[in-house]
């Protein structure tokens, strides 16, 4: 059966599903993407899967940077799903240059508003700019 075509906002809430699992289930990721699959429903493609992948391969670095700008919490102290968000959305502004800084926060602001608390969409919206805002000036001062 050929895999259905998901829009990058579905293989993106896929591949943070994918992640939040991940934190929770010491299973290879075939098992769980089939457990994933049976248990949700959830739909996911190559990209999703490549998309939780990379991250997951880079998460080191990512809460690295993450604690760098977190001005009121360490990475220990911030809820997974926050935690995962935020990973996905500096990723993407990091590795995957075919996808807009500002597309990477806003779909990252849209999860956040959707699984996180209310006073935790500001606080992943400051993390994500200030690294947006510092990697910018970065990439300007490169030129």
């Amino acid at each position: 059966m050929a895999e259905r075509k998901l829009t990058r906002h579905e293989m993106r809430e896929a591949a943070l599903l994918i992640l939040f699992q991940m934190q929770f289930n010491p299973e290879t990721l075939d098992e769980l993407l089939d457990d994933c699959k049976e248990s949700f429903e959830m739909e996911y493609n190559a990209q999703s899967v490549s998309l939780a992948k990379g991250v997951n391969e880079h998460k080191e670095e990512l809460c690295a940077i993450i604690d760098g700008y977190s001005p009121s919490r360490k990475v220990d102290r911030i809820s997974y799903i926050d935690l995962a968000i935020m990973m996905i959305s500096i990723y993407e502004m990091k590795y995957c240059p075919s996808v807009p800084d500002k597309v990477a926060i806003n779909e990252a602001i849209e999860f956040a508003k959707e699984y996180a608390d209310k006073a935790d969409v500001r606080f992943i919206n400051g993390v994500l700019n200030s690294y947006y805002q510092d990697s910018t000036a970065k990439g300007a001062a490169d030129d």
